[in-house]
């Protein structure tokens, strides 16, 4: 398929990894270190106490803790309003594929993005992950097989034997979006609770860095970058 292809630019330093995979090792990781997870809990409110936040109100009862961060992606901005803080952070649709790549398989060895249909994929042990759309249709993550097409004509025309497409799963999924495509990190306007959130599509990408700087914020430290821009407590 030589002649499908006019250049590319490559790029020695940029990276693909999991991050389904990354967040399971992580959770148990972290299940060794005495964390908690508490899993298909909906948070509904909080109870406030002079300038602080007392406790996080869930459906399953009341969670007090002495430092809070809301990190809640595309759902931050609606318990942000019960706090005063109305956070830019907007809903924009991805879909993404995922093809098992069988043993008679030849997929791509780095991933890469087709500038004219703007399709990235990338190749992961046993399987190739696509992805690509990014739209405005509020919260929903239906899908129909139309919203795949372009992605599946892309790869079957650059790579036809990188996967079987014909197995592949399909997926559709919110992007936590700013106006400016940066996060909204840093303290409220309550002393005791902090934002991590807004990273859009660049999530996992920006998750380490912000998690970083969150620590340092909360620790009372420098964060290693400016923070022009990216708070919301005025």
């Amino acid at each position: 398929m030589k002649e499908r292809f006019a250049g590319a630019l490559f790029a020695p330093g940029d990276e693909s990894g999991d991050c389904r995979l990354f967040a399971r090792n992580m959770g148990q990781w972290l299940k060794g270190q005495g964390v908690v997870f508490k899993f298909n809990t909906a948070v509904t409110g909080f109870e406030r106490e002079g300038g602080r936040v007392a406790a996080v109100i869930t459906d399953k009862g009341r969670e007090a803790a002495e430092v809070i961060v809301l990190c809640l992606g595309v759902y931050a901005p609606h318990l942000a309003r019960q706090l005063g803080h109305d956070l830019p952070v907007y809903p924009v649709k991805g879909y993404a594929i995922t093809a098992p790549v069988a043993h008679r398989n030849t997929p791509p060895a780095i991933g890469g993005v087709d500038e004219e249909t703007l399709v990235a994929y990338a190749p992961y042990g046993d399987r190739i992950r696509v992805t690509a759309t990014a739209e405005f249709s509020g919260y929903g993550r239906d899908h129909r097989p139309s919203d795949f097409r372009t992605m599946l004509d892309t790869m079957r025309s650059l790579f036809p034997d990188g996967a079987d497409w014909s197995a592949a799963t399909y997926w559709a999924g919110l992007r936590p979006m700013t106006p400016q495509g940066t996060p909204i990190l840093g303290r409220s306007r309550l002393a005791n609770l902090w934002f991590n959130t807004g990273q859009g599509h660049m999530g996992w990408t920006m998750s380490h860095g912000a998690a970083r700087i969150t620590a340092d914020l909360i620790a009372g430290r420098t964060p290693a970058i400016a923070l022009d821009g990216m708070s919301a407590a005025g």
